[in-house]
């Protein structure tokens, strides 16, 4: 009678438990495109250079302020739940932030950068890169930030939403989707 190779057992739980994180990951991500509400946020100038970054878009949001409820007292890097509210000129906006997530409603999870008690709080948006194609990334950052600049503020995200989470479905220039826009422009 062979015997009961008792090591098997934890050796198949680590198996499961490392092809399960990686994969919830995707699938949340996944579903969250799928499935979740959708947001346009405007972006705003950025840095143009940083060579440790790799080939992505570097992000930066425009409105990334939200009202504090009176008396809430909060430090640099606590967690927050924000609602999402649309505004009259149907971009995206903060309301006001609390320690608990709201009851209904669309809402991000996101830290305080800055707090000021006058004027409510800076958050720190959980995404602040659009990663895309390596040829036309070069090409679609100087695109992003012409289009990023004061006066001709006409780039803007797509975000989906859904419990919390947040993935940035695509980058507008122009109108356009940024790949199509660079695609455009090289002709």
């Amino acid at each position: 009678m062979k015997t009961f190779r008792w090591w098997l057992v934890p050796l198949m739980v680590a198996v499961v438990v490392q092809l399960a994180v990686p994969a919830e990951m995707i699938l949340r991500r996944e579903w969250t495109l799928h499935t979740g509400a959708v947001f346009k946020f405007r972006t705003a100038p950025v840095d143009p250079y940083d060579a440790f970054r790799g080939r992505y878009v570097a992000l930066r949001f425009d409105d990334n302020q939200a009202a504090l409820p009176p008396g809430l007292m909060i430090e640099h890097g606590r967690r927050l739940y924000a609602p999402l509210e649309i505004g009259t000129n149907g971009f995206a906006r903060f309301g006001t932030v609390s320690l608990t997530r709201p009851i209904n409603g669309p809402y991000l999870k996101v830290h305080a950068w800055y707090v000021n008690s006058a004027h409510g709080v800076t958050l720190e948006l959980p995404f602040d890169r659009y990663y895309m194609n390596e040829k036309l990334a070069p090409a679609a950052e100087r695109a992003y930030r012409e289009h990023s600049r004061r006066g001709q503020q006409d780039a803007y995200v797509t975000l989906r939403v859904r419990d919390g989470f947040g993935v940035i479905e695509n980058l507008y220039v122009g109108g356009k989707p940024i790949a199509d826009f660079v695609r455009d422009a090289k002709r």
